[in-house]
């Protein structure tokens, strides 16, 4: 799989509310094309993607190659960089379900002790057929069919479908992963990135992310800035901004207590940071209309959510 010598990997991210924690993305324009894309791409979510017609291969770092056909499911964690591509003369049609695999590996549901992320259960991507995982593959239909059909309502039996995703997960994958060898070729910067997402509201030292990569602080500040297009502290913020928009559309808290909450002390900090991400204020994006404040949330930060096919 052929690319340019420059690394350019994309980050999509996506909003989730708190309630609804997934988004469904079907129909008959989600078809991808057969021109390979020039960069791989991440996201925040979790993404599950059911293939409905035609073939190609997924591509992942290093020049990885994996086949899929119609009916093929692909489970691919946070932060791993992949992307997607028809045969020639095809545009695989697709459902995608992007879910926050915190929301329901950690919910009081499951028994004490098998509350365990799914990125932390999947490792990397896991490609799921009616022979390969008969069980896993029955749960991922039947969790896509009821994001499709429920996609504006009552989320509660998608939650249930859920739940059994992450029971079964632990049951088939725990052990394998256990005794697996750290993977030297997975995104090197993903450590970091599940680390800041995990834990935005504590102080995110360089010299604490860099080593979790396995990096001098050097060459870490030069690999994220080269990837991200943003400096770590810079991303720490905007992770920080991205969570308070949440709070400032979800809940009547006050803004002073939303800073604290997302970890920013200073009010005075909060508000210029918010500014320079949101290009307004804070008390502006609380007192916009919904529809301008859907708008806005697809831009938190400055790498698009992917809400529409790409037209190659």
């Amino acid at each position: 799989m052929a690319r340019p010598s420059k690394n350019i990997i994309e980050y999509r991210i996506y909003e989730l509310e708190p309630d609804k924690p997934f988004l469904c993305l079907s129909g008959e324009e989600w078809r991808i094309s057969d021109v390979l894309s020039d960069r791989l791409h991440f996201h925040n979510c979790l993404e599950i993607g059911y293939c409905l017609s035609d073939s190609g291969f997924l591509g992942f770092e290093n020049d990885v190659t994996v086949p899929f056909a119609a009916r093929d499911i692909f489970l691919i964690p946070r932060f791993v960089p992949h992307t997607t591509c028809s045969a020639p003369g095809c545009r695989s049609r697709w459902n995608y379900l992007f879910v926050d695999p915190d929301a329901f590996s950690h919910h009081p549901g499951l028994p004490e002790g098998e509350q365990q992320s799914l990125s932390v259960l999947l490792g990397s991507y896991l490609h799921i057929t009616a022979a390969s995982h008969p069980r896993l593959y029955f749960i991922c239909k039947c969790l896509l069919e009821e994001a499709v059909s429920r996609a504006d309502g009552d989320p509660s039996l998608f939650t249930l479908y859920s739940l059994l995703l992450v029971a079964e997960l632990r049951s088939q994958l725990s052990d394998r992963i256990r005794r697996a060898p750290a993977n030297s070729r997975a995104f090197i910067l993903r450590p970091a990135l599940e680390y800041i997402n995990d834990h935005y509201v504590e102080p995110c030292s360089v010299d604490k992310l860099a080593g979790l990569c396995h990096l001098s602080q050097t060459h870490f500040r030069r690999l994220f800035l080269s990837i991200m297009g943003t400096t770590p502290l810079q991303y720490v913020i905007q992770i920080r901004i991205r969570q308070a928009c949440i709070l400032l559309n979800t809940t009547s808290e006050p803004i002073t207590s939303i800073a604290q909450a997302v970890g920013i002390a200073s009010i005075s900090s909060f508000n210029r940071n918010f500014q320079q991400v949101m290009s307004v204020t804070p008390q502006q994006y609380r007192q916009s209309s919904k529809p301008i404040r859907a708008r806005q949330k697809s831009y938190i930060l400055p790498y698009k959510g992917w809400l529409v096919p790409e037209n190659l």
